[in-house]
């Protein structure tokens, strides 16, 4: 499950309350499932940060010991592995072993947002002033961080994708970070919510955490 900050919430809600009536939009920097494995894999057991592929094997490539995937797996999860259980799933991959981990309560991580000019200056539809988005993407390399998600604000309706927000989703080839809504619609009592946006123009609603304890969504 994502995990945002209260901090890094409150950020965001700031943000839009402060570039209100205009729709206010930035980008969130923090660590993939991919960007967590990767730093474990280098931290405990020296392995070379380029060689840690998605389709990595763990045994024959990265030379990992059923010890070793087990505490991976139980760091990333927060709770205790058994090695039979890496036999049962056939963790062979670094990819199979982030989708155990993902359906097991793990998930991207939100580290700091990056608050970006909204070039259109409007109450209803938003646009990244394209130097500051390069601005953070290089940002978020220098510091060894991912692109996981975006936010925009809407200033007089619900928490939820429009269709020019599908639209321009999908042109950008964004569609791996999260997006994240936040409605203004009640002032004092900002809504968030957070959402994958496909190719295929679905839309799926996505739970997250704060602090690693589930968000009251509703």
């Amino acid at each position: 499950m994502f995990s945002f900050s209260k901090q890094t919430i409150k950020e965001m809600a700031d943000h839009c309350i402060a570039e209100n009536p205009n729709e206010a939009c930035g980008i969130i920097l923090g660590k993939t499932l991919l960007d967590q494995f990767k730093d474990i894999c280098v931290n405990k057991f020296s392995i070379d940060y380029k060689d840690i592929l998605f389709n990595s094997h763990l045994v024959d490539d990265l030379k990992l010991t059923h010890s070793n995937i087990k505490e991976i797996l139980t760091t990333l999860t927060n709770t205790e592995t058994q090695i039979n259980v890496l036999d049962d799933q056939n963790l062979a991959t670094v990819s199979a072993s982030i989708e155990f981990v993902c359906q097991n309560g793990g998930g991207d991580i939100a580290i700091s947002i990056v608050k970006i000019t909204n070039t259109a200056k409007s109450p209803y539809r938003y646009q990244m002033d394209p130097q500051e988005f390069l601005d953070a993407d290089k940002k978020a390399d220098q510091l060894g961080l991912s692109i996981v998600g975006f936010y925009h604000s809407h200033t007089h309706s619900a928490a939820y994708p429009s269709d020019t927000d599908v639209r321009l989703a999908i042109e950008s080839g964004w569609t791996d970070p999260y997006y994240i809504l936040i409605s203004l619609e009640d002032m004092d009592a900002p809504v968030v919510r957070m959402y994958q946006i496909n190719l295929d123009e679905s839309v799926i609603e996505k739970n997250y955490s704060l602090n690693g304890n589930p968000a009251n969504l509703y």
